[in-house]
């Protein structure tokens, strides 16, 4: 079940994205909204001569600091007001090295963390908090539900999800995390991006140990190889469109991050250019 939905808010336009998708999500699992505002605070660190003539001007800094955060917190509170579900609020102030450990304990006792696509390809977009995200993805265990790069923000139905599916333990945790997901929809399909040769020259049989899982928790699916693409992503992202699903689940950083940014990776794709609502796992 679904109860508690983390998402997260920072004061700039973005929230509407967020928050539109959160209160959709919570009202069909009838669920409660959880705030979480992290005001970034500068470590300001002063040599001994600087001291003196510098501590009065640190000071005023960090009160304009707080005032400015005051005024978001008055703009953020005023926007969950109009919320049609319970919800909380919880803002912390921390120190910049501070955020990740915030925003993994307080994603730990939720059961999702509604965020945005932090990044566009080469570069991550202001009020984006990439740290939020990465933060909720390798602290929480948690599934993250990423908000496509979309204007205005297109509420999908969430009849029919695409599961990009690995023997790997993120794709696994991706499931688990989904499973709410995948009780409801009314189409699962679970697809497999392939190299050149088909699945039956390994004498194996890809996806039937996951197909035969959700079958036993009451999900049907039907399982699909997709080949001849040049990437993943792009394999994923295409059957997306042909499916029109309302959801892409998938496993997160089953490499290093450094070696997706640099190299490419399907989890750099999706949260640069996913054109559907994405949850990822850790």
């Amino acid at each position: 079940m679904i109860t508690e939905i983390l998402v997260h808010l920072d004061g700039s336009s973005d929230d509407e994205f967020r928050l539109l998708h959160a209160e959709h999500l919570a009202t069909a699992h009838r669920a409660h909204i959880r705030g979480l505002y992290c005001e970034s605070l500068p470590e300001i660190v002063l040599t001994l001569p600087q001291y003196a003539v510098s501590r009065s001007a640190a000071s005023e800094q960090m009160t304009e600091l707080k005032a400015q955060a005051d005024r978001t917190e008055k703009d953020i509170r005023l926007r969950l007001d109009k919320l049609s579900i319970p919800y909380d609020f919880r803002r912390f102030d921390v120190l910049v090295d501070g955020v990740d450990r915030v925003v993994a304990s307080q994603a730990r006792t939720t059961d999702l963390t509604v965020v945005r696509t932090p990044y566009q390809p080469g570069f991550a977009l202001p009020g984006r908090a990439p740290e939020f995200v990465e933060a909720a993805l390798f602290g929480s265990g948690r599934g993250v539900f990423v908000v496509p790069e979309e204007d205005p923000a297109r509420l999908r139905p969430l009849d029919t999800v695409l599961v990009a599916w690995t023997d790997s333990k993120e794709a696994a945790n991706a499931v688990a995390q989904a499973m709410p997901f995948l009780k409801k929809a009314t189409q699962v399909v679970v697809a497999m991006v392939e190299g050149d040769k088909p699945a039956e020259a390994g004498g194996t049989e890809p996806g039937a140990d996951v197909a035969r899982y959700l079958d036993r928790h009451g999900v049907t699916v039907e399982l699909r190889h997709l080949r001849e693409w040049n990437t993943v992503s792009e394999a994923l992202f295409n059957e997306a469109r042909r499916l029109d699903a309302g959801l892409l689940v998938a496993g997160a950083y089953g490499h290093s991050r450094l070696r997706e940014w640099i190299l490419g990776g399907v989890t750099r794709d999706i949260l640069t250019k996913t054109p559907l609502p994405a949850l990822l796992a850790h």
